[in-house]
């Protein structure tokens, strides 16, 4: 070592012999002195949805507005998924006093059978019970899906203080409700229906995960809106109670906007100036060798 580097004459200063730094190191970092003290018994092991109502914020990244307004959107994705699919022409969005949330769309309704890896639970509690189950992993019932890339609604029912269910197939409708992702019930057959068909969900976001946190009329009307737009073959059909609203939000709206990304440009542009027309258009894109569609594109541009 170079002794200029502590100045003429001098010694570099004295290292603590190595035992005594890795004991100071040891006590620094409050490390056990016996490995024992963490074994297998320290392993906890979460199961069914209880591991979404211990860490939500793993879910939903939070317990706060957005993280609770999350909710609505993937029970909101799901139905859109159906109409997507070309199973349903339109969802119904009703906010009701009680902070409770209702969708309903009049697609294929969830299936109800027993499942074949679970024979004592019908295919809907298993949904609304276990985490990744669905119809959209294998691409068979889906070919898009939006409600894919979110957490599914058995993360919305874990996370609700109530959620109450209604499918209706076949002419058929089943019932079943839960709190705290936990059946209260079994899947009841409440009869034959007419001109019904389709999925209802109605839940409440838990005040022991979100507090006194509440749906905001706007922001629901907002997430409707943006949802017809990007799809201009559904209809949603928003209802709000009255009383729960503090703005120009419109308490009932039918969206439908034929246009798609055209009509949601538009209402962005709201009557600036532009060069020209609007550029809008839709292609499909070139089917797989097997004949699978592999997509489709939509496009609006303006210049202003």
């Amino acid at each position: 070592m170079n002794d200029d580097l502590f100045g003429a004459g001098s010694a570099p200063p004295a290292r603590p012999a190595q035992p005594a730094r890795k004991a100071a190191a040891k006590d620094a970092v409050g490390l056990p002195p016996d490995p024992a003290s963490y074994s297998a018994k320290d392993i906890e092991v979460l199961e069914g949805l209880e591991p979404v109502r211990r860490r939500p914020g793993m879910y939903i990244g939070g317990t706060d507005d957005g993280a609770m307004h999350h909710l609505a959107a993937e029970i909101l994705d799901n139905a859109m998924d159906e109409a997507v699919a070309g199973h349903a022409s339109f969802i119904e969005v009703s906010l009701e006093p009680g902070n409770l949330l209702a969708v309903r769309d009049n697609g294929r309704g969830i299936p109800v059978d027993p499942h074949p890896k679970f024979q004592h639970l019908s295919a809907l509690e298993v949904i609304l019970t276990t985490l990744h189950s669905g119809g959209k992993f294998s691409g068979k019932a889906y070919e898009t899906s939006g409600g894919l890339h979110g957490v599914g609604s058995s993360v919305v029912n874990a996370l609700s203080e109530t959620m109450d269910v209604e499918v209706a197939r076949e002419r058929v409708l089943w019932k079943q409700s839960y709190a705290r992702g936990v059946p209260q019930s079994q899947l009841v057959n409440a009869g034959p229906v007419q001109n019904r068909r389709g999925t209802l969900i109605r839940f409440k976001p838990d005040p022991q995960i979100f507090g006194d946190i509440a749906f905001s009329p706007a922001r629901l009307y907002r997430l409707c809106r943006s949802k017809a737009y990007l799809f201009k073959g559904v209809q949603i059909r928003w209802a709000c109670d009255p009383a729960l609203i503090r703005d120009e939000t419109p308490a009932e709206a039918v969206l439908h906007f034929p246009g798609g990304l055209r009509d949601s440009l538009e209402a962005d542009i709201n009557g600036a100036g532009r060069v020209g027309t609007v550029w809008a258009g839709e292609a499909e894109l070139p089917a797989a060798p097997d004949g699978a569609r592999t997509g489709r594109l939509e496009w609006a541009v303006s210049w202003l």
